[in-house]
C-alpha cells in the first residue's frame, strides 16, 4: 500500500483541525487545553485510507504565531500541504508565514481549502478565491486546486477527498532504501509498555527487534514494537507516521527534537554549509556572525551565521553560508531548514543544507562560488569527488560518503564506480581515496625516505613503522597500498622490516666498503670479547654514531650479530658458540652458567648477554 503524509497550514482559527475531522472522522486535538480553548497548540495526527492502495497520514499544525516552531516540525517531512483559508477572513499573517515555511522547505504540491463557507455568501467566497489567487501568484502553489468547503455541513468534503487522493497518487513514495531517520515529535509512556516515541519516518526502514541509536544523545536501545496509524506493524517505512515502543531508555532520557536512526548511520554536525534565502520582508540586513534560531525537523537550536561572500545579507537575497552550532545537530544534505530571529518573532528565511562536514572556508575567497554551485546543483559523482578530495589522504569509508551525499547505498556505489572508471578515486579495503590525494601520499612517502637517507647516509633503511608514523596518519591499509605501489614502480625495495631507496646502499662508496671490511675483520679478531662502541670507535677513529650505523648495516647483511644493547659479534664467532653449546648439551643434557663460563673463560659482562641470546633464538631453555 502506498503511504504518504500531508500537513495542514494556515492562520489560527481558520478551521484546520475541524476540516481534518470532517475528512477523516478523527479529532486531532488531544490535549485538555486544546479542547477547552478550541485552538491547536501541539501537533495533531490523523489518517485516511483511500481503498486498498493508498493510506494518507495527516499532520495538523498549530496556526498561532507562538507555535510556529511546532508548525515547522509538522511541515518538515510531509509530501503535500493542505493550505486552509477561512472564507470569513481570507489570507492572514500566519497564512503567509506558513506558506513561506512550506516554500523554504521545498514543498511544491498542495491543495487550498476555503473553509467556513457556511458563514458567508457566494460573493464573499469569490472574493476570497481571488484573494488566494493573487496571494499564490508566482509562488510554489500557484495553480493549485482551490476548493470551498464546509466542515459543518459537509459541503464539498467528498470532492476534497477526491482531490487529495488524485494528488497523492502522483507523488512518488519516499525511498525505503535510504538512511533511516525518525525525528521525534512526541515522547510518552504507556503502562505495561514503557517508552513510546512518535514521528514521521523520513527515509529508510526499521524492523521490530532492530537496534537503534538516539542522536545526538548517543544512547542505544531496541525496538520492541511498531505501530503505524494505531495498528501493529512489522516495520516502519518511509512516508509513515509511526510510534516506536523502545526498550533500554526511559522517557526522561529522550526529548522532542532528537532523531531515531540505526547505529553509526548518522553524523553529528557542529558546522554546516547551506544555501540561505532571506525572505523579502521589511527588515534590516542580517550581519555576519548574527545568532539566529535554526529550526529543522523537530529540533530548534541557536546558530551563528557565517556569511561567506559578503558582510551582510539583504531581504530577498540568497547566499552561500555556514552555520556554527554550540551543540551538535543531526541532518543530511538536502534537508530544508527554517530561520527565525533571535527572539523568534517571525520566520525570516531558510533554505537547504549542502554539506554536513565542511571545513572552515576563507570568507570572500576565490572558489566559493564554484563550491556553492557544485553542492547545490552537482551530480552525485561530482559531489562524491568533492568530499573525497576534501577528506584528504585518509579518504572516506563508503558509509560516511553515503552520509555526506545523503544517498542510499546503490547511488553511492554508482558514484564510486564512476570515479574509479575515470581514475579519480580508488578503493583500498573499506576506504575510498581520491586519486590525487593518494598520489600526494606516495610522493610524501618517497620524499621522506630520500630525506632520511640525506640525513643518515649509512643507514640501511627506515623501518616500516617509523615511516608510517612520520607520514600523515591514515588507515594502515592505505600506507601498505602506497608502499606496494612504490615497490612495483621500482622506487623502493623492502628487506626484512626495512624500506630502502632503490640503489641507496650501493651508492655508499668504496671508503665505506673498506671500513666495513675492516670492522668485520676486527670483530673476528676480538672473538667473544669485542669492545664497546666507545672503545671501538676510538680505535678506528670514527664517532660512535658513525660506527653504529656501519655495524647496523653489517647486522642487516648478516655478517655481524647484535647481542643485547650495543654488543656486536662476528657471525662466525656466534656460529662457533652455537656449535660448542649444542655439542656440550648433546653429551651432558644440560649446562650450568659455571660450565659455560669455564668453557669460554668469559666474564659476566659477556656471559650473561650470550646466554640470554641463546634463549632468545630458542637454542637453549633456561
Amino acid at each position: 500500500m502506498k503511504q504518504i503524509v500531508i500537513g495542514t497550514a494556515g492562520h489560527i482559527d481558520h478551521g484546520k483541525t475541524t476540516l481534518i475531522t470532517a475528512i477523516t472522522g478523527i479529532d486531532c486535538d488531544r490535549l485538555k487545553e486544546e479542547k477547552e480553548r478550541g485552538i491547536t497548540t501541539e501537533l495533531g495526527f490523523a489518517h485516511y485510507k483511500f481503498g486498498e492502495g493508498l493510506l494518507v497520514g495527516i499532520v495538523d499544525v498549530p496556526g498561532h504565531e507562538k507555535f510556529v516552531r511546532h508548525m515547522v516540525a509538522g511541515a518538515w517531512g510531509i509530501d503535500m500541504v493542505l493550505l486552509v483559508v477561512a472564507a470569513d477572513e481570507g489570507v492572514m499573517p500566519q497564512t503567509r508565514e506558513h506558506l513561506d515555511i512550506c516554500e523554504l522547505l521545498g514543498l511544491k504540491r498542495g491543495i487550498v481549502a476555503i473553509t467556513k463557507t457556511d458563514l458567508v455568501d457566494d460573493d464573499m467566497i469569490e472574493l476570497v478565491r481571488e484573494d488566494i489567487k493573487d496571494f499564490l501568484s508566482g509562488r510554489s502553489l500557484e495553480g493549485a486546486p482551490v476548493i470551498p468547503v464546509s466542515s459543518t455541513t459537509g459541503e464539498n468534503i467528498p470532492l476534497l477527498r477526491d482531490l487529495i487522493e488524485g494528488a497523492a497518487k502522483e507523488i512518488d513514495e519516499r525511498s525505503r532504501e535510504g538512511i533511516f531517520r525518525l525525528p521525534v515529535d512526541r515522547v510518552f509512556t504507556l503502562k505495561g509498555c514503557g517508552t513510546i516515541v512518535t514521528g514521521t519516518c523520513i527515509s529508510g526502514f526499521l524492523k521490530v527487534g532492530d537496534e537503534i541509536e538516539i542522536y545526538p544523545l548517543g544512547k542505544q536501545a531496541r525496538v520492541r514494537n511498531i505501530q503505524a496509524y494505531h495498528e501493529d506493524v512489522g516495520e516502519a517505512i518511509a512516508g509513515q507516521r509511526v510510534a516506536l515502543n523502545i526498550q533500554g531508555v526511559e522517557k526522561n532520557d529522550i526529548e522532542r527534537g532528537v532523531v531515531i536512526g540505526k547505529p553509526d548511520t548518522l553524523f553529528l554536525s557542529k558546522r554546516i554549509d547551506a544555501a540561505l534565502k532571506y525572505l523579502p520582508l521589511p527588515l534590516k540586513p542580517i550581519k555576519n556572525n548574527s545568532v539566529l534560531r535554526f529550526h529543522i525537523a523537530t529540533m530548534q537550536e541557536e546558530a551563528r551565521l557565517v556569511l561567506l561572500d559578503s558582510d551582510s545579507i539583504e531581504p530577498g537575497e540568497e547566499r552561500f553560508v555556514q552555520f556554527v552550532f554550540s551543540e551538535p545537530i543531526v541532518v543530511l544534505p538536502g534537508d530544508g531548514y527554517i530561520l527565525r530571529g533571535p527572539y523568534a518573532i517571525q520566520t525570516i528565511g531558510g533554505g537547504k543544507i549542502l554539506d554536513v562536514l565542511p571545513g572552515r572556508h576563507k570568507r570572500q575567497s576565490e572558489g566559493l562560488s564554484s563550491i556553492y554551485a557544485l553542492l547545490a546543483h552537482g551530480s552525485d559523482t561530482e559531489k562524491a569527488e568533492y568530499h573525497l578530495f576534501k577528506a584528504g589522504h585518509g579518504g572516506l569509508k563508503k558509509e560516511m560518503l553515503g552520509i555526506l551525499l545523503g544517498r542510499e547505498e546503490k547511488r553511492v556505489d554508482h558514484a564510486i564506480q564512476n570515479l574509479q572508471e575515470r581514475k579519480r578515486a580508488l578503493t583500498i579495503g573499506k576506504v575510498i581515496v581520491h586519486m590525487e590525494k593518494f598520489t600526494e601520499y606516495k610522493k610524501a612517502l618517497l620524499k621522506l625516505i630520500n630525506d632520511y637517507y640525506a640525513k643518515n647516509p649509512l643507514k640501511v633503511g627506515i623501518s616500516r613503522e617509523e615511516l608510517r608514523m612520520k607520514l600523515p596518519q591514515v588507515e594502515q591499509q592505505i600506507f601498505l597500498a602506497a608502499l606496494e605501489e612504490c615497490i612495483r614502480e621500482g622506487a623502493v625495495i623492502t628487506e626484512k622490516d626495512k624500506v630502502i631507496a632503490k640503489g641507496a646502499r650501493s651508492a655508499q662508496g668504496e671508503d665505506v666498503e673498506r671500513l666495513k671490511e675492516m670492522v668485520v675483520k676486527r670483530l673476528q679478531q676480538y672473538g667473544f670479547t669485542p669492545p664497546g662502541l666507545k672503545e671501538f670507535s676510538g680505535e678506528i677513529k670514527k664517532n660512535e654514531q658513525y660506527l653504529k650505523d656501519i655495524l647496523e648495516g653489517l647486522v642487516f647483511d648478516g655478517k655481524v650479530i647484535k647481542i643485547k644493547g650495543d654488543m656486536y659479534f662476528h657471525r662466525d664467532i656466534i656460529e662457533d658458540l652455537k656449535r660448542m653449546v649444542v655439542d656440550f648439551l648433546t653429551r651432558k643434557k644440560e649446562m650450568s652458567p659455571s660450565d659455560f663460563k669455564s668453557s669460554l673463560d668469559l666474564s659476566r659482562k659477556y656471559m650473561i648477554p650470550l646466554l640470554e641470546y641463546l634463549d632468545e633464538i630458542k637454542l637453549t631453555i633456561r
